[in-house]
Parts: C-alpha cells; structure tokens; sequence
C-alpha cells in the first residue's frame, strides 16, 4: 500500500501528515480538507472481525467533489488485505467528510476527481511518521539553477525497516524538464521516518512525497553558487570495513544513523570543503564520522575537466550501521556506470549458437560487487538456450561492466552479492551495395 505524506514548502517548513496529502498529478486535484471523519467514526467504522484478529487495514478511494463539497461517485481502488470490509469502511467515513469548494491551488473542485485515503490501525500497530525533514534553507539548497519558477516534484520510495528512503525515483514534476525531480531525489538522504508496523513489527512499505518550491522564483541571484551533482560515477569510496570502523562511540544507544554532506569538487576530483547538511540522529557523531572518509571519495577527472571542476558541488549521504549487529546492507537499483556496448556483445556472442542459427539467447550469472564498483567472482547461474554457451559468455560479459560503488541511499555496496541477467542479440553483418555503375 502507497502511503501519501504532506508536501514540503521550500518558502516554509515541510508539512507533517500521514495519509493527508492526495496524489498531485497534472489532471487530478489536490482538495482542502474542511471536515475529516473524527478517531470515534474511524473506530466505529473498524470491521469489527479484523479489529478482533488484530488486522490493520488501508484504504485508497477515488473520488469526486460535489457542489458542497461532499465526497461523490467515490470507487475503492486500493483495499490491503482485501476481503475484511476495509473498503466499505472508507466509504462510510468518506460519505462523512467534507472539503473545501476550491483545490489547494485555488481552482474549483466541483466535479473533479480526487484521491484520499484511510488507516486503519490495530493496538500496536502505527503507520510511518517523520523523525526528520529537511529544513527551508535545505529545500532552498537545491532548488534548481536557474530555473526561476515556482515547481513541485513527487519522489516515491521505499521505507525500509530502519526508516530510510531507498529505491527512489521521480514520479512527477512541473514544470518538466526544469530539474525539479533530480532535485527532489537530492533531498530524499535527509529525510528520516519511523517505520510502518503490521502485526508489531516493522515491514518495508512505498511511500510518495510531494514537494513544492515556491516563492524562489523572484531570488535576483542564485539559490546555489554551484552546480549540484547528484549521484556521480565514483571511482573510489569508503569501503564497507571504513565504514563500520567509523561507527561512532557516541551512538551506543542506536542501532542507526545517517548524514548528508556537500562539498565543492577539486581539479583532481576529490570532495572538499565540505559542511554538514544533515544528521539523524543528531549529537551521535555521525556527522562526523562522515566527514572523515570524505576524502576517501573521488571522480575520475580527465584534462578538459579539471579547470571546471570548482563549478561544481556534490551532495554525499552517508548510511551509517552498527558494526556488531549482521550486515543488512542491500543493492537496491544500482546505477551502472559500464555496461556492454553492442561491439562488444558481438565480439563474445557464442560461436556455437551462431553456427546453430540462433540468434538471441540469455546468461544469468551471480557476482560479487568489488570496491571499485567491478563485477568479480562471477560464475553462471543459468542460460537459455542451453549449451550454446550464453552462460560462459556472460562471464565475459560481467568482466566489461560495473556499478556505482556508492549507492544513492548512501552505502558503499563491496562484497555484496548481485545477480545479472544478460541478454544477447545477433545480427548478420549485411554487406553494403554496390555503386551504381557509371554509364
């Protein structure tokens, strides 16, 4: 189930809610709330069945706004679990609310579709909250260069079991192509929120933010004197053995903690000046501890690069865990920085296979992630079709390609496992024609 957060203000701070903020694409509106069902109608309207077993449940609605503001036509889209009454108990609450006769932009809502949604919660269960949110300056900080309108951008992640954001990815922006969504995701190492609980454990679960700039579009210099980077490809990172090494003495009483630095860029390509944009928890050192394998970082610089390196700034978010418990690091969506060109997958597709006529076939082999972001320890997993040498050649193929050794949740991801499907293609070389002859 997705779970909707507020947005947040870049001429504000971010807006706290779960659950409150409704889906901010270009043809759906964004409604007011005037009257929500009050916790005694939610707790009425709890099936009574699952409240006895102990069931959360949670609701997405489709609807319309009426010329009062009442909620019409509404439809259950979402129901998790199906099948004990959620559903019908989101529409007895939405028959209650109301909302206001115009959208949060200041547009009538008569007629207009909207989303909501409802929570229900069993004793012991909790839906994520905010521990930390990035602060009005931090949001200012990455407004993009020079866009000078105002812009929102909705990131959806996913909540992990310790309440970081991880896998996340643009789901909209406006104005397009302005950079409001890369901005967005700049943002998401320094948000911090409390785990979603089912049946009193944490479980990971999706959730969407929206973000608005507003008010910066009149700003007569610009918001960041550099060009921000997000995500660049690495050629050295801490390593995982630097990164519990640095755990910090101070953080004895958790078993997590993050931080976000950003820093200007070298000639050489290595971080430098670097300030703290955030900590969580804070007064635990994790701060600190970041800012010491800063230099452990660096970007492959070429000649005709260099001189520019000083316009650039990058933001580096550090994902910090306690070194006695067992690793819990995961790859999630790795950005490759080498892959295969179609010269080189012609130059090791199977021999057999091309004298057997066949002309596509698959390799799936497991890998180890070494430091420096290359595949190694690579054996095959399965091929299709057998025997004809796809798996073999997909061992090759592994040694051509490599990951970001950084993630963009803020790990260094060496030693860790990942498994690689391969897909190769052949195409005969046709032969080109000949010149027409001369008459």
């Amino acid at each position: 189930m997705r779970i909707w957060f507020a947005g947040a203000l870049a001429s504000a701070t971010l807006l706290a809610g779960a659950g409150a903020a409704q889906a901010a694409d270009a043809e759906r509106a964004i409604p007011v709330p005037e009257r929500e069902a009050k916790p005694s109608e939610v707790a009425a309207a709890y099936p009574k069945a699952a409240l006895a077993r102990k069931i959360s449940g949670d609701v997405e609605l489709d609807c319309a706004a009426g010329l009062k503001g009442e909620l019409i036509d509404c439809k259950v889209t979402r129901e998790e679990p199906a099948g004990e009454g959620f559903g019908q108990a989101g529409l007895s609450l939405a028959a209650r609310e109301r909302v206001a006769l115009k959208d949060r932009d200041g547009q009538p809502l008569n007629g207009r579709r909207f989303t909501t949604y409802y929570n229900f919660l069993a004793p012991g269960d909790a839906n994520p909250d905010w521990m930390r949110k990035p602060t009005a300056s931090e949001l200012a900080g990455v407004y993009p260069r020079g866009a000078r309108v105002d812009g929102k951008a909705i990131i959806t992640c996913e909540l992990s079991l310790e309440g970081f954001l991880q896998k996340c990815k643009v789901g909209w922006e406006t104005p397009e192509g302005q950079g409001f969504g890369a901005a967005a995701l700049l943002l998401a190492p320094q948000f911090r929120m409390t785990p979603k609980i089912r049946g009193g454990k944490p479980v990971t679960t999706e959730i969407s933010i929206p973000i608005l700039w507003k008010g910066l579009a009149s700003a007569s210099q610009p918001i960041v004197g550099n060009t921000l980077v997000l995500d660049p490809p690495w050629t050295t990172t801490p390593s995982a053995a630097e990164m519990r090494a640095a755990w910090p003495s101070m953080a004895k009483d958790v078993d997590s903690g993050q931080a976000a630095l950003r820093c200007d860029i070298d000639k050489t390509g290595k971080p430098t000046h670097c300030e703290t944009i955030s900590e969580i928890p804070v007064n635990r050192g994790f701060a600190k501890a970041a800012r010491s394998l800063a230099d452990r970082f660096q970007i492959n610089v070429g000649p005709d690069a260099a001189k520019d390196m000083r316009k650039y700034s990058v933001d580096i978010p550090f994902r910090f865990r306690d070194p006695a418990l067992p690793d819990a690091r995961k790859i999630n969506a790795p950005r490759w920085i080498k892959t295969l060109t179609p010269e080189g997958m012609s130059s090791i597709y199977p021999e057999a296979a091309i004298r057997a006529g066949v002309n596509e076939g698959l390799g799936v082999v497991g890998c180890v992630i070494a430091p420096t972001g290359d595949l190694t320890q690579c054996a095959v997993r399965r091929e299709q079709p057998a025997e004809l040498g796809f798996g073999a050649a997909a061992v090759e193929a592994a040694k051509l390609m490599a990951v970001n050794p950084w993630s963009k949740e803020g790990e260094p991801l060496d030693g860790l496992p990942i498994v690689v499907p391969i897909r190769f293609t052949w195409k005969e070389a046709t032969a080109e024609a000949p010149p027409p002859a001369k008459p």
